[in-house]
């Protein structure tokens, strides 16, 4: 009899024993393998009416641990306190549930460890808290911050450098949608504050960050104007200082050493209670404050002189101005010397040549007689010249090798600003060789063929008697689309709901 009850427990013992082996393999997206394909496995034991998960790591170390009365995968239901691992055994998520949902406290980390959410969680899903935000540099992100929710909703967010209690701004969330944010500067001085209320005096201050110190300070009038300002470099010396009062203003401008570059008066207009420059100098400067982007030159209230600079400080244009009016622009390379000259004639461009951005146009006797266009690396995109009997404009397009992609002669009755009527004798190249003819106009084929590249791949256009047949490609090259439509159907769709619609935009290579 002993011999027999030795046996049975031995029995159940060892049947325990296999239970709480037994193992289950996963793969990268949980789902279920074979051993030698897994790159996760699951324990199981029971905890009274419970269940114990432990997920492992492939190398063994525990990925999480927690109770459950449904350990269906990806379909638990937990119970208690359940927690997840880092490969390392760093704790990520250390979580509290009851019936398979979230009920009480909750803790998240990063990967160094430091906590990114401390919450708990009601039986009616919402949550109140703190998030947390740490400074890293390397991945552009620079200073800490510390979110506080209630009721699922942000209440209060505040940015700072390393001490909570020194320079920073707090945004508070009121509970009817507004809001207010408290700037401090140094040592946590108070500086003041704004509110998203339009009806009251506010103080703006703006930070440099890494270390976090304040760029800009203004303080506004009830209707957003401007009191006073002031402008910091990153090492706290004075750039820029404005102040408005009840009968004039000023602006001065100054460089890092102290030296004063520009000044500017403002004359006060009582009766409409608002401040007009009238002579002197306004600076503007780039996003970081470290160069000057523009300069206006005032006299007896109206600009004479305007000056651009590039992004490197250069000056790069100068516009002179009469009565309001444009009368020169002066462009420069960034060694300083003249590019061009354009002038103007009854506020229009006349002589010369006006480079805007990546274009350049060239003006004569008031009319444009030739425009090109460049690619970021400078290479000549597109071209299009006055014709010698000045009633039309021969345009090409070139590929980013500078191959001719597209020829068109396009009218200058209907050449302009207003690129939806594009009306043009369109030839096609490749490699080289002219392949296909088009005649459009207003943007709608009249006849032949012409084949255009697409963001997703490229469409072919045809004109077949009072049809325009439509083909679209995708990026492989194979057919994905086949229709086709009456010509005149077009001339009573907008071209953005005519697929067949035929821009001079089109024609530019922009996908390569």
């Amino acid at each position: 009899m002993k011999k027999l009850l030795t046996s049975a427990l031995l029995a159940l013992v060892l049947s325990i024993n296999v239970y709480a082996q037994e193992k289950t393999y996963f793969d990268e997206n949980w789902e279920k393998t074979t051993q030698d394909k897994m790159e996760y496995y699951r324990e199981t034991s029971p905890k009274g009416k419970l269940t114990l998960i432990k997920d492992f790591y492939k190398d063994g170390k525990l990925q999480m641990e927690g109770l459950a009365s449904d350990t269906t995968p990806n379909n638990e239901v937990f119970d208690g306190k359940v927690t997840w691992y880092t490969p390392e055994g760093k704790i990520i998520s250390a979580t509290t549930f009851s019936n398979g949902k979230q009920l009480g406290s909750s803790q998240s980390y990063d990967a160094a460890g430091k906590l990114l959410e401390d919450m708990v969680y009601k039986a009616d899903g919402t949550f109140s808290g703190k998030s947390f935000g740490y400074k890293d540099p390397e991945n552009e992100y620079y200073y800490n911050s510390i979110t506080t929710y209630e009721n699922s909703s942000p209440v209060k967010t505040t940015i700072y450098d390393e001490d909570i209690k020194g320079i920073r701004y707090e945004t508070i969330m009121g509970k009817d949608s507004n809001y207010e944010t408290k700037y401090y500067g140094e040592k946590g001085k108070y500086l003041g504050s704004s509110t998203s209320a339009s009806d009251s005096e506010s103080t703006l201050v703006e930070y440099y960050y890494n270390p976090m110190r304040v760029s800009k300070l203004e303080k506004h009038k009830s209707d957003g104007s401007i009191k006073e300002g002031v402008i910091y470099s990153k090492n706290g010396k004075v750039l820029q200082e404005q102040k408005r009062n009840k009968k004039d203003g000023y602006k001065t401008t100054y460089d890092e050493a102290g030296k004063k570059l520009g000044h500017l008066v403002y004359q006060y207009d009582k009766a409409n209670d608002t401040y007009s420059p009238m002579d002197g100098e306004d600076y503007q400067l780039n996003y970081e404050n470290t160069l000057v982007s523009s300069i206006d030159i005032y006299k007896s209230g109206s600009i004479v002189t305007s000056k651009y600079f590039d992004e490197d400080g250069k000056l790069s244009s100068e516009t002179f101005l009469k009565d309001g009016s444009t009368q020169e622009i002066k462009y420069y390379t960034p060694d300083g010397k003249l590019k061009s000259t354009l002038t103007y004639k009854d506020d229009l461009p006349f002589n010369g040549t006006a480079y805007e951005g990546q274009n350049e146009r060239q003006f004569k006797d008031g009319v444009l007689v030739n425009l090109k266009a460049y690619s970021e690396e400078k290479k000549l995109k597109s071209e299009k010249k006055l014709n010698a009997k000045q009633d039309a404009y021969d345009g090409t397009i070139y590929d980013h090798k500078g191959v001719i992609l597209y020829t068109f002669n396009q009218p200058v009755s209907e050449d302009g600003n207003d690129d939806y009527s594009f009306t043009a004798q369109v030839v096609q190249y490749v490699k080289g060789k002219p392949v296909n003819k088009a005649s459009v106009k207003e943007g709608i084929l009249q006849s032949g063929k012409i084949k255009l590249k697409t963001a997703n791949g490229s469409k072919e256009i045809e004109r077949s008697g009072k049809w325009v047949m439509l083909k679209v490609y995708n990026a492989d090259g194979k057919l994905m689309q086949d229709t086709k439509i009456l010509g005149d159907a077009g001339n009573d769709l907008f071209y953005d709901e005519n697929p067949t619609y035929i821009l001079e935009e089109h024609l530019h290579s922009d996908f390569d």
